[in-house]
């Protein structure tokens, strides 16, 4: 039983070090990997080689997942491109394996002391993100050498060689068993670094065969992870799809060779943790030179097997880009949290918009839908608070927290956004063509400029809020200071129009001012995201 307990303290430090290397992956470069991979896979070679160079310096193989599957949602690269980044990423990410197939766990004090210092007495994101994943190797090497020494004191039961006996005879059980653990560990490479660990001792004298079908199961859990991930949208579903048969049809076929490796290797000189390591990149060699040339082909199938839904088959309005969170790191959660916000930003100036054409068409049934979509922002607004409120749970450095605040001020700004137009603008609008009145002329050559210079500044609100441009942000605090004066200015106009006695700016005058007032409430709203940008550089 003691045994067992330090094998699974083992397991359990891998599984921490797995985790804390991707939130140091987060903290060390942030969402520049998402942007990175954006701009660099402009066709199959590029996001193959993207995804191989952006893997080695992010070797998790979850991080690399999400990351796709969140370009994907987010509608910044094709699931075919996707595809050809994620093949590079599965050989990048071998070389992970391949430092504790050449025990360099010998190193582990050296990464544990560098790494702590640097995390714990540094204060700059960028030298804590390095100490982190340094203290992260560390611990994955201290956790190999724990699971390694339990591997030996087992050696000798008779239980533990029967069960090695099955594994060698039922090498698709053993498949399915790693398969099974990476999809619990989220994790294909920590799977494979536990095969290695048990029979890297060189006494439990593990069969090479079940080692070789735990590399192919471990390749297929972690397709499965991505499945999962990318599950609720189209693009990112059949990019799954296509990654998923592709380490199916791989996996396969081992499995199948597996009794002919057996027996050439049988009685020969190898170990057994560089062989593993070997297979693993061998796996990810032969399905990128299978499926890289056949992109298109591959592309089309997983089409065929998630087609685009009909539109009366749509599932009901919700969130595009964030889910449960249950695998984003930090710099991927915050990355889909902005996205969602402009979303719910696109669908009030689409209010604001609609509302505008229904004021000046009278067209009454038009002002009743764009009411109706406040309901869709209250939504987002709750969904993205507490997607962003699970965020903040976790440990966060100061840049994260400032980001996370950002956001949700923001988000707030919109939803107070969507309630001034569903509540105070369609009110009015209504009130207008039940009254069956109309403004005069000049009312609304002056109403539609005002209205225009505030929908142009949400737009700017938007950019604002996504580049944090601070000459951008002075020039919407111009605006809105601007267009307070201009305000005033209609006003005085409407009351000159009224002292000279105009009947139909007698008939629309609360109308009128009302319009102005609430207009000019949204663009102060939106102009927060400013102030915001602007303190922060201070």
């Amino acid at each position: 039983m003691p045994v067992l307990v330090e094998i699974g303290g083992g397991v359990a430090l891998i599984l921490f070090a797995v985790r804390f290397l991707r939130k140091g992956l987060d903290r060390l470069f942030g969402q520049r990997l998402g942007r990175c991979l954006e701009q660099l896979a402009s066709n199959r070679l590029r996001a193959f080689a993207a995804g191989l160079g952006l893997a080695v310096v992010a070797p998790s193989s979850t991080t690399m997942s999400v990351l796709s599957v969140q370009t994907v949602l987010a509608g910044q690269m094709g699931s075919r491109e996707a595809l050809a980044v994620m093949l590079g990423a599965d050989i990048g990410m071998t070389a992970m394996v391949f430092l504790v197939a050449f025990r360099f766990d010998a190193f582990a004090p050296a990464l544990l002391l560098v790494g702590i210092v640097l995390f714990q007495f540094t204060r700059p994101s960028l030298s804590r993100g390095v100490g982190q994943i340094l203290t992260s190797l560390g611990l994955l090497f201290v956790a190999v050498g724990i699971i390694r020494e339990g591997g030996a004191a087992l050696a000798g039961s008779n239980d533990i060689h029967t069960l090695l006996r099955l594994a060698q005879n039922h090498p698709l059980a053993m498949a399915l068993l790693a398969t099974a653990l990476a999809v619990l560990m989220q994790s294909g490479t920590a799977t494979i670094l536990l095969v290695m660990a048990l029979a890297g001792s060189g006494e439990m004298q593990m069969p090479l065969t079940a080692g070789l079908a735990a590399v192919a199961g471990a390749n297929v859990g972690i397709a499965v992870t991505t499945l999962v991930v990318g599950w609720r949208g189209v693009e990112s579903r059949r990019l799954a799809v296509g990654n998923l048969g592709a380490k199916l049809s791989v996996a396969l076929v081992v499995i199948l060779c597996l009794p002919y490796a057996g027996s050439l290797l049988e009685g020969g000189s190898y170990r057994f943790e560089l062989v593993v390591a070997e297979a693993h990149t061998a796996f990810n060699l032969v399905m990128a030179a299978v499926f890289l040339p056949l992109l298109g082909p591959v592309h089309r199938l997983a089409c065929r097997i998630v087609p685009t839904p009909p539109v009366e088959a749509e599932e009901t309005f919700g969130p595009r880009y964030i889910g449960d969170g249950a695998s984003y790191g930090l710099a991927v959660a915050l990355g889909q949290s902005m996205r969602e916000i402009l979303h719910a930003s696109e669908i009030a100036r689409g209010m604001l918009g609609d509302m505008w054409t229904g004021l000046k068409n009278n067209d009454a049934r038009l002002i009743v839908s764009v009411e109706e979509r406040d309901d869709r922002i209250d939504l987002l607004d709750t969904q993205i608070k507490r997607f962003l409120t699970r965020v903040i749970g976790e440990e966060l450095d100061e840049a994260s927290a400032a980001e996370q605040m950002r956001q949700l001020r923001y988000l707030n700004d919109l939803e107070t956004t969507g309630d001034i137009i569903d509540k105070n603008l369609c009110e009015l609008a209504l009130k207008k063509i039940k009254l069956n009145v109309d403004f005069s002329a000049d009312g609304w050559r002056e109403l539609d400029d005002f209205y225009a210079k505030v929908a142009e500044n949400m737009l700017i609100s938007d950019t604002v809020f996504t580049t944090r441009d601070r000459l951008l942000a002075q020039q919407l605090l111009r605006h809105k200071d601007r267009l307070a004066r201009y305000e005033r200015e209609l006003r005085d106009r409407h009351f000159a129009r009224l002292k000279a006695g105009l009947t139909q700016t007698h008939e629309t005058s609360a109308i009128h001012l009302d319009l102005l007032t609430h207009l000019k409430r949204i663009n102060s709203t939106v102009s927060h995201v400013a102030y915001m940008i602007v303190q922060s550089d201070q």
